[in-house]
C-alpha cells in the first residue's frame, strides 16, 4: 500500500474555527467546504422527514390499525435489512397491530419480496404488506399482492431501476435532501418517528445499519449515527451493547468490526443459523436472553471468519491480477461469504472484483468495487443475460445462468475494453503531524467530529523521526513508547499486520486512538506501516 503524506499549515483554520491544530489539520486536509465544516462543528439533531411519501406511508399503517388489519413486514437478510425490521416491528407492536415479519433465506430464496412469499402471507391473513431494505425490483410480487387483495408499501433506498405500479413507494429520492442517503433502516426510522416519535434503541439500530451499510456520513446519517452511538453508550440498545469490546469507548469502527459482521454472519452461515431469530434478540429486554444469543453471535462469527478465511485465500489464488475486473467461481466458493471475499480482494487490488458460487443451475456473485468505478452504473445497463440485479456504486448483488457464465464473462471484459480503464492503486492519504500535537486533549477534540466523512474518513497519521523510549515485544504485539510534546505515548505493531520492522524507525504512519486500561486513559497509534 502506498501512502500520500499530505503536510497542512493549521493556522489559518485554527483562527477562523477556534479548534486545535490537529483538527485544523483533518479540517484542512478533507477539502471541506464553509458549510460542510460548520456541519461537522455543529451537528444537527436528529430530525423526522416531512417528506409525502413518508407522511402517506404513517398514514397508511395508522389506518391499518383502526381497520384491525394484519401488517406483514418484509425485510433483509444484511445488517442493514436487519436492523429496519427489528425497527418496523417494534413500531408497529407500540402501535397495537398484529404484526409479523419473515427474512428470506438468502441461499433458498433470494434477495428481496418474492412471489412464493406473497403467497404465504396472503393465505396467513395479512391485508397489509410493507417492506424494509427491500422492494424496489419486486414488481411481481407486487402485483400477486394486488391481485390477492393485500396492499404494498415499499421502503427501500436502493437504486431503482424505472417506476413501480400499485403501490405506496417511501425513498430517499422522494425525501428532503438532508435525507438523500439514507440506509434502509433509516427510512424506516423516519416512518418510526413520525407514528410513535424518538425511541433511541431505534435511533441506535439505524446507526448501526448506516456504519453497515458504509452511506455518506452527512445529513441526516451523521446525526442518526451520532445519536445512535450515545445510546450504545447510554446502555439504552443492549442487545447491541454486549457485541462491543467496551460499550462506553464504542465509535463506528467498534461497530464495523464488532457489531456488523457478528449480525451479518447469521445469514451468511444461515444452514448453522436462522436470521429471523435476531430480531426478537436484538429487541429484548431479557439479560438471560441476550447474554446466551450474544454468546452464539460470537461463536457463529469466529466461524464465519475462519471460513471466509479459507475461501479468500483460495479466491487469491485464482486471480488474474493483470485483468482490470476480477471474476472469480469455484465449487468451493460459499454464496453467504462472496462479498466478504470480493472486497478483501478489491482492497488488496484495487479494482473491482466479483466473486460467484454455485447454486442450482445459477451462479449467484456479490461485487465489490474500490476508487470511482462505479458498478451499479457498470451492470445496469448491456447485461440482458443477468437473471438478478441490485445494489450500489460500490456493491452489486447478481446472478445469471451457470450456461451464460462464459458468456457473461466475455461481456464483462469486452465492455471493460471499451472503457478503457486503468485500474491504479489509490494511495491512503496520512496527516503529517508534530509530536507536540499527540495529547489527549488534541485527540478529544479531533474525535468530536465522528463519524468521520469521506474522502478521509477515519484519520491516518504519520510521524517523522519519532524519539523511541522503550520497545516491548510479545507474540502478537510490538510496542514502542515514543517522546510526544511534553509526554509519552505507545505505538503499537499488531502481528497480524505483518510488516517487516525496519532498523532504524524514521516514519510511523496509523490511527490514533484513546487505550482505557483500569480506568487510565492513555494515546495509542496503532501503526499501518513503516513507509510513505
Amino acid at each position: 500500500m502506498k501512502y500520500r503524506i499530505v503536510h497542512t499549515d493549521p493556522h489559518e483554520v485554527m483562527q477562523a474555527y477556534g479548534v486545535q491544530s490537529l483538527t485544523a489539520r483533518y479540517l484542512q486536509a478533507s477539502g471541506f467546504n464553509a458549510q460542510q465544516i460548520e456541519e461537522l462543528l455543529h451537528p444537527l439533531p436528529v430530525q423526522t422527514s416531512q417528506a409525502e411519501c413518508v407522511q402517506a406511508c404513517a398514514r397508511r399503517i395508522l389506518q391499518a390499525r383502526e381497520n384491525g388489519e394484519k401488517v406483514f413486514i418484509g425485510g433483509d437478510y444484511d445488517a442493514d435489512g436487519i436492523c429496519a425490521t427489528a425497527i418496523m416491528k417494534d413500531t408497529l407492536e407500540k402501535l397495537g397491530i398484529p404484526c409479523g415479519y419473515y427474512i428470506p433465506d438468502r441461499y433458498r430464496e433470494g434477495y428481496g419480496l418474492q412471489v412464493q412469499t406473497v403467497q404465504q402471507v396472503l393465505e396467513r391473513g395479512y391485508q397489509l404488506i410493507l417492506t424494509v431494505d427491500n422492494g424496489v425490483q419486486a414488481q411481481d410480487a407486487i402485483e400477486a399482492a394486488r391481485q390477492g387483495g393485500a396492499e404494498v408499501i415499499i421502503t427501500d433506498h436502493h437504486l431503482r431501476h424505472g417506476p413501480l405500479k400499485d403501490c405506496l413507494l417511501v425513498h430517499p429520492d422522494q425525501m428532503e435532501p438532508e435525507y438523500a442517503t439514507l440506509s434502509g433502516a433509516g427510512v424506516a426510522l423516519q416512518i418510526a418517528r413520525t407514528l410513535i416519535g424518538e425511541d433511541p434503541r431505534q435511533t441506535a439500530l439505524a446507526a448501526v445499519a448506516a456504519i453497515g451499510d458504509v452511506m455518506p456520513m452527512w445529513g441526516q446519517n451523521r446525526s442518526i449515527v451520532r445519536a445512535g452511538l450515545q445510546a450504545i453508550r447510554d446502555g439504552r440498545a443492549p442487545a447491541l451493547s454486549i457485541l462491543l469490546k467496551d460499550p462506553l469507548q464504542v465509535d463506528p469502527m467498534a461497530v464495523t468490526f464488532q457489531i456488523v459482521p457478528k449480525l451479518n454472519s447469521v445469514a451468511r452461515l444461515n444452514a448453522d443459523a436462522n436470521v429471523n431469530t435476531l430480531i426478537p434478540y436484538l429487541l429484548s429486554s431479557s439479560d438471560h436472553l441476550i447474554r446466551g444469543y450474544s454468546g452464539q453471535l460470537e461463536q457463529l462469527n469466529e466461524e464465519r471468519k475462519e471460513r471466509s478465511r479459507i475461501m479468500a485465500e483460495k479466491a487469491e489464488s485464482l486471480c488474474q491480477t493483470d485483468d482490470p475486473f476480477l471474476i472469480l467461481c469455484d465449487d468451493s466458493f460459499e454464496e453467504g461469504l462472496n462479498g466478504l471475499v470480493a472486497g478483501r480482494l478489491a482492497e488488496a487490488h484495487q479494482k473491482p472484483v466479483l466473486v460467484f458460487s454455485r447454486h442450482e443451475d445459477l451462479c449467484k456473485g456479490s461485487g465489490r468495487s474500490r476508487g470511482d468505478f462505479n458498478l451499479y452504473e457498470f451492470f445496469a445497463h448491456d447485461f440482458p443475460i443477468l437473471q438478478n440485479f441490485g445494489g450500489h456504486a460500490q456493491a452489486v448483488g447478481l446472478s445469471v445462468r451457470q450456461a451464460d457464465y462464459s458468456l457473461f464473462c466475455s461481456a464483462v471484459e469486452e465492455k471493460m475494453a471499451g472503457l478503457d480503464y486503468d485500474p491504479k492503486p489509490l494511495p491512503k492519504t496520512a496527516l503529517e503531524i508534530t509530536p507536540a500535537e499527540i495529547s489527549l486533549g488534541q485527540l478529544q477534540q479531533l474525535q468530536t467530529l465522528q463519524p468521520y466523512p469521506q474522502p478521509l474518513g477515519e484519520p491516518l497519521f504519520a510521524l517523522r523521526n519519532p524519539v523511541i523510549l522503550h520497545r516491548s515485544a510479545s507474540p502478537k504485539v510490538i510496542r514502542y513508547r515514543f517522546r510526544t510534546g511534553e509526554d509519552s505515548a505507545d505505538a503499537v505493531l499488531f502481528a497480524g499486520r505483518s510488516l517487516k520492522e525496519p532498523p532504524l524507525i524514521s516514519l510511523l504512519i496509523g490511527h490514533l486512538g484513546i487505550h482505557v486500561w483500569q480506568g487510565r486513559s492513555t494515546l495509542q497509534l496503532n501503526i499501518e506501516s513503516f513507509q510513505d
